[in-house]
């Protein structure tokens, strides 16, 4: 009998160092990736949407200084795991996004250089509209609409390591776009529109930096 209730008393033990190592395996886990996956779009009057997936137990505050906006990351046992969409206006040409966490974590920041919202609002010349999904495997999928009549082709300036995409007047009636970059080895990417209507008249807007 007494070593029946030793067995037992073992395999209790056992079993509670167990759920607590998953336990300290699933915080640490919470700690390492409190944000997953996101997205900046383009919307149809000039503002940009951030949408994000966060994960279980883990909360997020938002908050704009005069130079950038802050999303902020920290834990919350009663948190679900669920998709959040902010919208935002261009202000001063530049729109900055400036992710936080309670871990002091590497996160990345993102910058778009565009034209201001009440300026201008959904006119984005040869290109209609335009979407980023960054994904944590280092890749960044781009998605965008042009105008009718409008030719596209994708670069590469090396010196500047940015990835260029050229939109200028002509004949195709290919609308929808689509291109997966990796990112630069310093995990930086860079994307720049240029626009030509005609050979005196170059934009590059918008363009979209990732550090």
């Amino acid at each position: 009998m007494k070593h029946l209730l030793l067995g037992f008393i073992t395999l209790v033990l056992v079993l509670s160092a167990c759920s607590r190592e998953e336990v300290v395996t699933d915080l640490n886990a919470t700690d390492k990736n409190m944000l997953e996956s996101f997205e900046i779009k383009r919307n149809s009057d000039g503002s940009y949407a951030l949408t994000h997936e966060i994960i279980e137990g883990v909360a997020v505050d938002y908050s704009a200084t005069k130079t950038h906006n802050e999303i902020y990351f920290y834990s919350d046992v009663d948190a679900e795991k669920h998709s959040i969409t902010q919208n935002y206006n261009v202000e001063n040409n530049t729109l900055n996004f400036v992710f936080l966490d309670e871990n002091n974590s590497k996160l990345p920041r993102v910058s778009i250089l565009d034209d201001n919202t009440v300026e201008k609002g959904g006119d984005l010349g040869l290109l209609d509209t335009y979407s980023l999904v960054f994904n944590q495997d280092g890749t960044a999928q781009l998605d965008f609409k042009v105008e009718t009549g409008v030719d596209v082709a994708f670069g590469y300036n090396e010196a500047e390591n940015i990835n260029d995409i050229y939109l200028t007047e002509g004949a195709s009636t290919q609308l929808d776009y689509s291109k997966t970059y990796n990112k630069e080895a310093d995990g930086s990417l860079r994307i720049d529109f240029v626009q030509t209507a005609d050979k005196a008249n170059e934009t590059k807007k918008p363009r979209v930096i990732f550090d």
